[in-house]
């Protein structure tokens, strides 16, 4: 038996999804397990992104390591799946203690405890708020109502708890747990996480709110995980999933010269803004074996960039192609299409923006902007002039659009999609946009880089086939809170 059974849910779509699904480790879970092993507890995951019957798999897997806590961890597009794994468990597993964490149900706490049922929904950032409620649920101590950062039922009522300050020095948690996961299995093993939060309140992102201010972990306690993670699984291609690496200018370069001095075989990427990348700087992270740079420009219209509250200029953009490219990096720029400031004038010059930037050697990406539960342009969408079309949850996917605008139909934004899918598939085809020379699988050969292209997927049983279809249920547009 162990104490805690953590699941990661597939996402509803694996034939569509494969390869975002099977990018990398949860890293979530991964904090969470850590935290609970430092502190005696017995601790097991399971993620069925990979599985092909995830409630067959589940149920096995209920059946090996007989929890007394199952704990999901969930995101807007996952979560009717996450209830149908939930109702597995109730029905093998009745007697276990059932939790919800994750970005979603932060803000959909409610409907998470009396609809779906959940025994406890884990607010924001919840490593603290974790191993409390395991003390007070598989120890006796204490009580739920003083664990802060919670949500739960008692007496057909929601209860509340205080809400949870996030913690401010991130180096006290412990490395996640990735002997959980089948690391060689993921396209993105070598993820990792040196920051929480963004300094800019972007009105399409859920980060100013559900990670709050922006925190970082020390150069040392970085570069040592990345260090750990070389040697015990031989990784050498690494990724910042932070929102924004480069933030603190002084921080990245002693990441970067930390790197330098460990002499590790490795290659990394990371996210940052074209407004932050002058010369010296890209340079730094070049010299330490960065080799590709995601950055969001989100529109090739001003006006739009304003609405969005960027604080970015067109000729940042250029700028920072030329820079990036210039030290032989690779920049990956991000656009997206259905803001509520769009209009089809305003898509036309993203997407010719988009196709110059190809031209440069640059790649360029289009996605929908979505609003997700907890993101201002959701929480104030009659503001903006989104008029939802779906609440299926699952539709929320950023190839999806799920509203329409005063100016935009969601067809509109649909044909606006393809047409940036096609003109980045004509630029891969024509070989324009290539991995530079100083990716890690050209220089030190796939020594754990997991470059690797996702199984195709089986069919499924009839279980597993209703985990991703539509629940049963009448749709209600949510009520969203903004985060206190």
């Amino acid at each position: 038996m162990v104490d805690i059974l953590f699941v990661s849910p597939p996402t509803p779509s694996p034939e569509e999804h494969a390869g975002y699904n099977l990018n990398a480790p949860p890293l979530g879970i991964g904090y969470l397990a850590a935290i609970l092993r430092e502190n005696g507890f017995e601790v097991d995951a399971i993620d069925l992104a990979f599985s092909d019957k995830p409630v067959a798999d589940l149920r096995q897997k209920l059946r090996e390591s007989d929890p007394r806590v199952v704990g999901f961890y969930t995101t807007t597009v996952t979560y009717y799946g996450t209830e149908r794994l939930l109702a597995a468990v109730r029905k093998d597993h009745p007697e276990a203690i059932t939790w919800v964490g994750g970005p979603h149900v932060s803000y959909e706490y409610e409907t998470a405890l009396a609809s779906s049922g959940f025994d406890v929904v884990f607010l924001f950032e919840a490593e603290h708020s974790v191993l409390e409620a395991a003390k007070v649920q598989l120890r006796g101590k204490g009580r739920l109502d003083d664990v802060a950062g919670i949500a739960f039922r008692r007496d057909g009522r929601t209860i509340k708890t205080t809400p949870r300050a996030r913690e401010k020095s991130l180096d006290i948690f412990p490395y996640p747990a990735r002997d959980l996961f089948p690391i060689k299995k993921y396209t993105r093993p070598g993820s990792i996480m040196s920051s929480r939060g963004c300094p800019v309140k972007c009105i399409f992102c859920i980060a100013s709110t559900f990670e709050d201010a922006y925190r970082y972990r020390s150069p040392e306690n970085v570069v040592g995980e990345m260090k750990l993670m070389y040697e015990q699984w031989g990784i050498n291609d690494f990724y910042f999933v932070d929102n924004v690496f480069t933030t603190y200018r002084a921080r990245a370069r002693e990441i970067c010269r930390l790197i330098r001095e460990a002499d590790l075989p490795i290659g990394w990427y990371c996210v940052s803004r074209v407004d932050y990348a002058e010369p010296e700087l890209m340079q730094d992270l070049a010299s330490a074996g960065c080799y590709r740079i995601e950055l969001g420009v989100e529109s090739g219209d001003p006006s739009v960039i304003g609405g969005m509250k960027k604080h970015i200029s067109l000729a940042h953009v250029y700028r920072a192609a030329d820079v990036i490219l210039n030290l032989g990096m690779q920049p990956m720029f991000t656009f997206q299409v259905g803001h509520p400031h769009d209009t089809l004038d305003s898509i036309e010059a993203t997407l010719r923006l988009a196709e110059e930037i190809r031209e440069m050697g640059a790649g360029a990406y289009l996605s929908v902007t979505t609003p997700y539960p907890g993101a201002p342009m959701m929480i104030e969408r009659e503001k903006y002039g989104i008029v939802l079309e779906t609440t299926n949850w699952e539709d929320f996917r950023w190839s999806n659009p799920t509203y329409r605008t005063a100016t935009l139909s969601r067809n509109d934004i649909r044909k606006a999609i393809y047409r940036g899918a096609v003109g980045m598939a004509r630029t891969l085809a024509e070989g324009k946009f290539q991995d530079p020379p100083s990716a890690p699988w050209l220089r030190f050969g796939p020594n754990g880089n997991g470059m690797r292209l996702p199984p195709p997927p089986k069919s499924r049983s009839d279980d597993d086939t209703a985990l991703f279809s539509v629940p049963d249920r009448k749709r209600t547009l949510p009520v969203l809170q903004v985060a206190r």
